[in-house]
């Protein structure tokens, strides 16, 4: 029996029974009208009620809530069905906090912590449930790991998979990984530009616009940025363009391309100096640079092309391409060691010239097979992998470079002759890293009833890199590493809004994940890694409101640590761990009020090794075993809200949360906790969209991340006004 009736215009669904319309209306406002329906054959038309209808908005794509992940398998996945902790940053979070770069968008992330870069390494440095994940970027699944400042205009959403899933990415993936989610066609039209305008000289344009014809569509997102910074002599110039095409081939054929090109000059700067173990009290604007010595030049390209093909509505093949060309050249500014003098203390500094080139290409084919087994349903998942990684590194080291005044610095523009300033010459290090990956993968997902759900499968691969060293043909180095990396994970779901899991995984650390070998670690196996993980997943409100939670513990059996017959050789004898939970909260709570909760407790511990270090502190020389790991606050958490006072207005704010950190393996040195208030005042309109964010409320003072000898100031009060046309 057809039905005709009226909708309203926001409704999505079209009902052509009396069945799919009672399944359709379940959790949704209605009413009904007059409306007529004829009955073939009939004499007499029959008046029945029209149904109209009126989508809850925690069931429009417009809320915090996500409800699907591409990150935690290798196809899109009800997140309730996946065995493990999957957080999702979505657009609609990131756009109202004004989160322009994915470090920001990522402090929304439980577990996750913004780290300063080590050991030449800048860019996006993250540790995940206290251990490193600097390595463990992606786009759209594929692996895009380039040492440089990521930014959200092309990101639709960013999706973080926690804890050990080398199941799935290879090599790393010890804390979790990062997954950006592009913006990709959607077959409409529409364009929005964005224009911000804030403190400290900060301006910013972005476009997001699509269209379609007949079987071919594209998007095309573009990016200016020129900011100032609450730092003295700090700048932010950045611009980029992202396209992205889809064509569909056949009726069961799509073929895509998407494309990033981003540029951005901007200053090499850790901040301030540690103390006597703490930041030095110094105005945080205070620079203690050159300012005729500023540099810091990226360049990224990456290209992806992916062509789908579904062989019938059960068996499906995808195969990706992706090329990453990553430059980046920079001179550091870092700090030494501090001469205590009281209010006359003076720090060391030094300088060198660096410059890191990385190439990147991947193929990744995955098959994706969905076919009822014993009258269960069951998805089976295969694939391979195959990866090639060139990375060149230079560094040159500057000359008379001065100390100066801890408390009172008095800059000279230029360190002057010594200044490196090309490759010539001595240089400190000139290394070429080659790597090549081979990976098969298969995972099952198995339903045993329609309550319990069995995930299972085994990652085999293979890594090989090879070291030149242009100074030393002594480190001309290699190695070979085979690794297994099996997965199971068991979901029960009593009913449809609870869903309950238990998951244990695995991953691996080669020595040369990092493009780096040397004689004391080319000899040794990677590390392994296990994480055992319960948790629960619940839908709450008629699926308006998620809540999350879940208790793990990640450890490393065989870190690398000092011999102790001989501390210049290095063993695979240590252990870390990290045990804790998390809690997560995100939809809407009442109508018209969306929220955004989430807490992460780590107790994390190097439980045993042979290493030691001299404190900065002390001068003593202390065992790294019973130490907390660097950059792990023991509680972190955001509380984000937004209250929609009516339908133009919109209110909200939230706290960013941390306790202390420390930022040295001893322990000697930490960055106080903190609490930052931000808030949010928007008026929307059909075509437009005005929005004033202010960061940092109370004006505290804080620091973002830090290393064993600087800090990193935290944004002081200030404010940025936005004005986005919609088409």
């Amino acid at each position: 029996m057809s039905l005709k009736k009226t909708t309203t215009p926001g409704a999505k669904w079209r009902l052509g029974a009396l069945l799919p319309l009672g399944a359709a209306l379940n959790g949704m406002a209605v009413a009904a009208e007059p409306a007529v329906e004829t009955r073939a054959g009939a004499d007499k038309e029959i008046t029945l009620p029209a149904v109209k209808v009126k989508a809850a908005r925690g069931q429009q794509d417009d809320g915090y809530k996500a409800d699907t992940s591409t990150t935690g398998s290798k196809t899109e996945m009800a997140i309730r069905d996946i065995p493990q902790s999957v957080s999702v940053v979505k657009k609609e979070l990131i756009e109202s906090q004004n989160a322009f770069n994915l470090r920001d968008a990522l402090k929304n992330v439980s577990g996750l912590t913004i780290a300063a870069g080590e050991g030449g390494r800048t860019g996006d440095s993250i540790t995940l449930r206290g251990f490193s994940a600097s390595s463990d970027t992606y786009l759209d699944g594929v692996k895009e790991n380039g040492q440089y400042a990521r930014d959200t205009f092309f990101i639709d959403r960013a999706e973080v998979l926690k804890g050990a899933s080398s199941i799935l990415f290879g090599r790393g993936a010890t804390g979790g990984v990062i997954n950006q989610v592009t913006k990709k066609p959607t077959g409409g039209t529409h364009a929005t530009g964005e224009f911000t305008y804030g403190l400290y000289d900060f301006k910013r344009s972005t476009l997001d616009a699509e269209t379609a014809y007949k079987d071919l569509s594209a998007r095309l997102n573009v990016l200016y940025q020129d900011a100032g910074s609450f730092r003295d002599y700090n700048y932010t110039d950045r611009w980029g363009i992202a396209p992205s095409f889809m064509a569909k081939l056949t009726p069961d054929t799509d073929l895509s391309l998407n494309l990033l090109h981003q540029e951005e000059d901007s200053v090499f700067d850790y901040g301030v100096p540690i103390y006597q173990g703490k930041p030095a009290g110094t105005p945080i604007e205070t620079f203690y640079g050159f300012k005729d010595d500023r540099l810091q030049k990226t360049d990224v390209n990456v290209g992806t092309v992916a062509l789908t093909h579904r062989f019938n509505s059960d068996f499906s093949v995808k195969n990706t391409v992706r090329y990453g060309g990553y430059e980046r050249q920079y001179r550091t500014h870092l700090f030494g060691a501090v001469t205590d003098n009281g209010l006359d203390s003076t720090v060391a500094r030094t300088q060198a010239l660096r410059r890191n080139t990385q190439e990147n290409i991947y193929n990744q084919t995955d098959f994706v097979y969905k076919k009822p087994l014993f009258g269960f349903n069951n998805t089976l998942m295969f694939g391979a992998e195959f990866g090639w990684e060139d990375y060149d590194f230079k560094s040159k080291n500057s000359s008379g470079v001065a100390t100066v005044s801890l408390f009172n610095p008095v800059l000279t523009p230029t360190v002057g002759a010594g200044r490196a300033n090309d490759f010539s010459g001595t240089l400190a290090t000139d290394r070429i890293t080659q790597t090549q990956t081979y990976a098969g993968y298969v995972l099952d997902q198995f339903e045993l009833s329609p309550q319990w759900k069995l995930l299972a499968g085994t990652r085999y691969d293979v890594f090989e890199a090879e070291q030149d060293d242009l100074l030393n043909d002594a480190n001309d180095l290699s190695r070979t590493d085979r690794q297994w990396s099996p997965r199971g994970g068991i979901v029960w779901q009593p009913t449809d809004n609870q869903s309950y899991y238990f998951s244990y995984g695995t991953s691996f650390n080669p020595s040369a994940e990092a493009y780096s070998l040397s004689a004391a670690t080319a000899n040794l196996p990677p590390e392994k890694n296990r994480n055992f993980e319960i948790g629960g997943k619940f839908d709450l409100f008629d699926g308006r409101l998620s809540a999350t939670a879940a208790l793990f513990r990640l450890e490393k059996s065989n870190a690398r640590t000092a011999s102790p017959d001989d501390p210049n050789l290095t063993v695979l004898a240590g252990e870390q761990r990290t045990d804790g939970f998390e809690l997560g909260l995100a939809g809407e709570i009442l109508p018209r009020w969306d929220v955004s909760l989430t807490y992460a407790y780590l107790d994390a511990e190097v439980t045993k090794s042979n290493s030691t270090a001299v404190g900065t502190v002390s001068g003593l020389t202390k065992s790294l075993q019973g130490m907390t790991p660097v950059n792990v606050p023991q509680h972190s958490g955001v509380a984000w809200t937004s209250y929609h006072l009516t339908d133009n207005w919109e209110i909200g704010g939230g706290v960013f949360y941390a306790t202390k950190r420390y930022t040295d393996t001893v322990n000697e040195v930490e960055l106080p906790g903190y609490a930052r208030l931000d808030a949010v005042l928007a008026y929307h309109q059909k075509h437009y969209d005005v929005q004033l964010n202010v960061f940092n409320l109370t004006d505290k003072v804080y620091y973002e991340s830090g290393q064993t000898r600087s800090a990193l100031p935290g944004v002081p009060v200030s404010g940025q006004l936005s004005v986005r046309l919609k088409y």
